[in-house]
């Protein structure tokens, strides 16, 4: 009988804390529309409880004891330093005995060009980015968990424009996949980004909110034998079977913490077989609950 594999998948999480720490640079780039959208366009009330909803997250992690967890970014609202600190303690990225973890940052954690070039996802998070490597370079890599392989990709950029929110994995990147994909032993192959590839119905992402180089990506997993894509940065979930847009299964997650969404999902892989069940948030209860189960064969 096959080895089953249970990991937790959670995502967009939009941690924040105060103070920030605002500095006048940051009122000319596009933290300053961030903070316009919490504030005035809803985003802030959205997310009013993402951290206490972590903690119930978190706890909920502590209890059902997964295999491994696969966080695909969007850690903070608006890329500060607190944030990141304040994210990696909530989510117990260096507590003793949460289970091994796989994150990538989102588009999010790197709202402006300093957080990237001083590398704040990947020195608070720097715990859940283990794995195997080519070259030495941070993206892509690689953790196995049973006979499954999780495969992280980082497809979220630095991008000047304030109404600009698309990703790209760029062609150094995609290289080094083609080549890690390569040299990784048989098994299922789980393809992890932040960005989707499509949207709910399978049509295409929004011009500015979207993956630029995603055909190029998804040749590469294609022929790099990959059979599932996992993915957030759309807050509401989904899951397409059979989309036009590749020729494996796609799971957006949603968001874990953003009020009447607040969702994650917990998958079982024994064999080809995936079990996923989707977990919401009950205000009520404070606790998550089962909502949908559902089966996807993975070739």
């Amino acid at each position: 009988m096959s080895e089953a594999v249970r990991l937790i998948h959670f995502s967009d999480v939009h941690i924040t804390s105060r103070p920030l720490g605002w500095r006048r640079r940051d009122f000319a780039s596009k933290r300053f529309t961030g903070l316009m959208n919490m504030r005035f366009l809803g985003r802030g009330r959205r997310f009013r409880e993402a951290n206490e909803v972590a903690q119930v997250l978190v706890e909920e992690i502590r209890e059902r004891r997964p295999d491994h967890l696969i966080f695909s970014g969007d850690a903070t609202a608006l890329a500060f330093e607190p944030e990141f600190a304040t994210a990696a303690e909530l989510l117990g990225v260096r507590e003793q005995g949460m289970p091994p973890a796989l994150a990538i940052p989102g588009n999010h954690d790197c709202y402006v060009k300093h957080a990237v070039h001083d590398r704040l996802f990947e020195r608070y998070f720097e715990p859940w980015q283990t794995g195997t490597r080519v070259d030495g370079e941070t993206y892509p890599f690689a953790q196995q968990v049973g006979p499954v392989w999780l495969i992280a990709v980082n497809s979220s950029t630095y991008n000047f424009w304030t109404w600009d929110a698309t990703g790209r994995v760029g062609p150094a990147q995609r290289d080094r996949l083609r080549h890690l994909l390569a040299k990784l032993p048989a098994g299922p192959r789980i393809l992890v980004t932040h960005y989707p590839l499509s949207r709910s119905k399978g049509q295409p992402e929004r011009r500015w909110h979207g993956l630029r180089d995603s055909r190029e990506v998804i040749d590469i997993a294609a022929n790099g034998g990959v059979s599932l894509w996992l993915h957030g940065h759309i807050h509401r979930p989904f899951v397409l079977p059979r989309p036009r847009a590749a020729p494996f299964p796609i799971i957006c997650v949603g968001s874990a913490t953003q009020s009447r969404i607040w969702v994650y999902n917990e998958y079982t892989i024994t064999g080809r077989l995936l079990t996923v069940v989707r977990r919401v948030f009950s205000p009520l209860a404070q606790s998550y609950q089962d909502q949908d189960v559902f089966e996807l064969d993975l070739k």
